[in-house]
């Protein structure tokens, strides 16, 4: 009946039951609210302003229009259905929300503080008594929570029209390339090795509960097929759902709910996507591609880094459960099979491979079954099928086969990850145990420390240790061994070292296992962590330690010559700041490369990235196809967090769109020269400038006297272990003050998203170009940001953090005795950073070729402004005391803490 989103619209504004005049003001007043008044500031005009293109411009602006009419204008229809529903209080709530809208924003245009926006509102509301102002805050954050799922669903139902599936950057478009450069011969070549792998982890980012997720999921789909019916029932079902949990998961909880995603998700996309590059090259069998082309990783039950929840007994638990998934998945293939090959003689052998895996749920500790069993088995099927019934559904068996060659038994990888100082309290009591002088044994050098531990005298020595946390290795070991026989060896068969100090601590792990009872047959590689700046500086000079080592080169030649090293963004940018932090990695892979190409090793990179670009999030894959081929790209290996799961790999649709552009990005870079993806001599030296000078503008920023104190009372760091959303603890260290170094890097992020400062995601920039304008040189930075496409990447992504970002909501500290000093600093920074980038981007306003994304992040920052002001005077309010505040502690606290889900939810890449 419909045919578009807007004959949807308006059929429902004529009638939706019981919409009354007053959802038409409410409709109103909301779209009233000019998006264009975030921006702040003027661009001098003694900056230099080349213009974008025209045809730039006019792109823009239809990307504009197109965003507003397939989201923007839906969203205030549904919201008005939404006052429709029979909730309690929900009309009342409604009604009030874009009243509070349009006072925040008018408030803060006039420098009021949260406090005076929200007297002001009570007071035009006649609301007298702190009881019913609480009420209605608490009833908004809930409301507003709301309306930040209706903008979710709608932009997952309109994925198609909001993204160019088949861009510049698609399968489609870089298949043109190699056909018109006739490079078949060396793309089927290269994927014959080359591989993707997205690591799914349970880093406490997601603060959707997994029912909301649900609910996001499908109405996203009601919406997708105009099933009005549907939208009403789950907008329903949407008010009547709880969106904070009352305890916190475990971190079995965490798997399962990650693991939703793979049954959901990642069992349709990856194959689908496996399928289609098969295509692609007329290899319908796909026999041109490495199994391990797209591969998911898994750290739920797996990742104890900071985490004492996690022990081998739920590492087991864990892969268990990810087996039992995906037999219960392969288990409906073969049902659908067996309704479509319906002929003589192979029925029964369908009918036969659905009791084994049955079987194999049923009884999970039979080795009954295995991949290459039942590869044979439908490898006769397909034959018999091409042979008598003239190849009828044999894409549908050659299908199931991709799913087997991709996620065999296990479906995920599961890693085992650990920090350092841990393994090495348990290497002290593992020595003692077995009768070793540890204050001896720590009196040799390094090298003599190394050797001992190397040395093949520990196997055998299986031991048992006292303190819980160090036989939480040994078992770990082991138990990696145990899912190895259980699940195949992909299943798990890495070992991740956090603050990795080099060839000491992977020692000690290869040591450890040892004494764990792992032999050589037990596939184990040992990957170091390198994060921060000083880390990252001396990471060549670590690894080349562990390649020149007799033995950890010969356990090197057992796996295949390779080693992967892991480098972290988020810890990286905490560090050193954004441009220093970014460099600091890139040049830490060049270096790597080099030396592991001298020593005949592959050398993979695996990246710990979060959402934001603050955590080496946004867009992602950008990166990887800046990268030269003087940086190794066998494979790229990423890890993905909670909001970023949910919003970049949610549904099938964008999750295969995303895991294209990943395996895109990689390959360009490997079969074509780009001039852009290489720096010469000049270009070298003026980012490792620019990077220098970052680094101390951002240095001088954490060594603030009140840096610390200005997160603590006017950020939400306090807070995060009270959301209930992860089982890892927040901080470090359960006592005392905080300090810097106790900060995760997710709610050092978090804080500043929420404070709308986005320091991780900019800071620092605009001092180091202002620099290089001082030296008269800024027409380089322009002349790099043409020509660099890392450097681009590095720009373009900071803009997002910009564009996040509203110094209005906290102007009240610029004149603040105590944090007046470090609030101009920051702001002074962004506006500096601000008029910079715009100068060597030739672009009038921050993400200018970016209007989908700005037009979102509008959107979406309209919806939340009363959260973030409900927030503020919360905070504000406890930092005046009891003694000041009418409001009690506990409300307060609970206010900040609720507000904190929607204005993360609406970011989809804030931690």
């Amino acid at each position: 009946m419909f045919t578009t989103p807007l004959s949807l619209a308006r059929w429902m504004m004529l009638s939706a039951n019981g919409l009354s005049s007053n959802v038409g003001t409410t409709v109103r007043i909301s779209m009233r609210i000019n998006r264009e008044r975030r921006t702040k500031g003027t661009r001098s005009r003694f900056f230099h302003q080349p213009k974008v293109p025209l045809c730039k411009a006019c792109w823009a602006m239809k990307d504009r229009k197109e965003y507003r009419a397939v989201v923007s204008h839906p969203f205030h229809v549904f919201n008005g259905i939404f006052l429709t529903l029979p909730l309690d209080g929900i009309r009342q709530t409604g009604l009030r929300v874009p009243l509070l809208q349009e006072a925040c924003d008018e408030g803060l245009n006039s420098a009021q503080t949260p406090a005076e926006i929200l007297d002001s509102f009570f007071s035009s509301q006649g609301l007298r008594d702190v009881e019913s102002k609480a009420d209605l805050l608490f009833r908004i954050i809930q409301y507003v929570e709301r309306q930040v799922v209706l903008v979710d669903a709608l932009e997952d139902a309109r994925y198609a029209q909001l993204n160019d599936l088949g861009g510049a950057e698609s399968l489609q478009s870089f298949m043109q390339r190699i056909r018109r450069h006739r490079k078949e011969e060396d793309l089927k070549d290269l994927l014959g090795e080359y591989a993707v792998r997205v690591v799914l982890t349970a880093h406490p980012t997601q603060f959707y509960p997994g029912n909301a997720l649900a609910i996001i999921t499908d109405l996203a789909k009601a919406m997708e097929e105009n099933d009005l019916v549907s939208i009403r029932k789950l907008l329903h079902q949407l008010g009547l759902t709880p969106f904070f949990n009352s305890e916190p998961p475990t971190p079995y909880d965490e798997a399962v709910r990650q693991s939703w995603y793979l049954e959901n998700v990642f069992y349709h996309a990856a194959p689908e996507l496996y399928s289609k590059v098969a295509q692609t090259l007329d290899d319908p069998a796909a026999r041109a591609l490495s199994e391990s082309l797209i591969t998911i990783g898994f750290w739920p039950g797996g990742d104890r880094d900071g985490n004492p929840f996690v022990d081998a007994q739920t590492t087991w638990n864990v892969a268990e459960r990810l087996r039992l998934t995906l037999l219960r998945c392969y288990r409906r293939e073969i049902r659908d099979l067996r309704r479509r090959i319906t002929f003589k003689h192979v029925s029964t052998r369908l009918d036969q491979l659905q009791d084994r895996i049955e079987y194999a749920m049923l009884h999970p500790d039979s080795a009954a079954l295995s991949v290459a069993d039942l590869n044979q088995e439908l490898d006769e099927i397909a034959q018999w099928v091409a042979d008598h019934s003239n190849g009828l559904f044999i894409e549908k068996i050659r299908g199931f086969q991709f799913k087997l060659r991709l996620f065999g038994l296990h479906f995920a990888s599961l890693d085992i990850r650990q920090d350092s100082r841990v393994i090495q309290k348990a290497l002290d009591e593992a020595l003692t145990a077995v009768d070793v002088d540890v204050k001896a044994f720590r009196a040799l050098s390094s090298s003599d420390q190394v050797n001992e531990l190397l040395s093949d005298k520990w196997r055998g020595a299986v031991i048992r240790l006292e303190e819980e946390r160090h036989q939480d290795i040994i078992s770990s070991l082991r138990t990696m061994a145990k899912i190895q026989k259980h699940n195949g060896v992909r299943a798990c068969h890495r070992y991740i070292i956090s603050n990795c100090r080099g060839i000491i601590d992977v020692a000690a792990v290869a040591a450890l296992a040892r004494m764990a009872g792992l032999n050589d047959e037990t596939a184990l590689d040992i990957v170091p962590l390198f994060e921060t700046i000083a880390d990252l500086a001396r990471s060549e000079d670590e690894v080349r330690d562990m390649y020149s080592h007799p033995a950890y080169r010969a356990h090197l030649s057992r796996r295949g010559d390779r080693q992967t090293v892991m480098l972290g963004f988020s810890d990286g940018t905490k560090d050193g700041g954004y441009l220093q932090a970014n460099w600091s990695i890139y040049e830490a892979k060049r270096r790597l490369s080099k030396l592991s190409r001298d020593e005949g090793i592959t050398v993979v990179f695996f990246d710990g990235r979060g959402g934001p670009p603050a955590r080496g999030g946004g867009n992602t894959h950008r990166f990887y196809a800046a990268h030269g081929q003087d940086i190794e790209n066998t494979e790229i290996q990423t890890t993905i967090q909670g909001q970023t799961i949910s919003s970049n790999f949610g549904i099938p649709r964008s999750a295969g769109f995303n895991l294209e552009l990943l395996l895109t990005a990689g390959l360009q870079s490997r079969i074509f020269e780009d001039s852009q993806t290489h720096f010469d001599t000049d270009q070298e030296a003026l980012i490792k400038a620019l990077g220098q000078q970052s680094f101390s503008y951002y240095t001088r920023l954490k060594e603030h006297p009140e840096f610390m104190n200005y997160l603590t009372q006017w950020g939400t760091l306090k807070y995060y272990g009270e959301t209930n959303i992860g089982s890892r603890p927040t901080s470090r260290t359960k006592d005392g003050p905080l300090t810097f170094d106790d900060l995760r890097a997710i709610p050092f992020v978090g804080s500043w998203t929420q404070l709308k400062q986005n320091v991780p995601g900019f800071f620092g920039l605009g001092r180091a170009l202002e620099w290089l304008d001082g030296e008269g040189r800024i027409e380089e930075a322009r002349a790099l940001y043409r020509e660099s496409s890392f450097f681009r990447a590095l720009v373009e992504n900071s803009m997002q953090s910009m564009m996040k970002s509203d110094f209005r909501l906290t102007a009240h500290l610029e004149h603040d005795a105590q944090f007046g000093g470090i609030w101009c600093m920051v702001r002074d920074e962004y506006e500096l950073t601000k008029r910079w980038v715009l100068d060597i981007t030739g672009q009038q306003s921050l993400m200018e070729l970016n209007p989908h994304i700005k037009e979102s992040i509008g959107l979406r920052d309209d919806i939340i402004r009363p959260l973030l002001v409900i927030q503020h005077f919360a905070l504000g309010q406890l930092a005046e005391g009891d003694e000041a505040s009418k409001w009690e502690a506990d409300v307060l606290k609970r206010l900040i803490v609720r507000s904190m889900f929607g204005i993360i939810n609406a970011s989809r890449n804030a931690v």
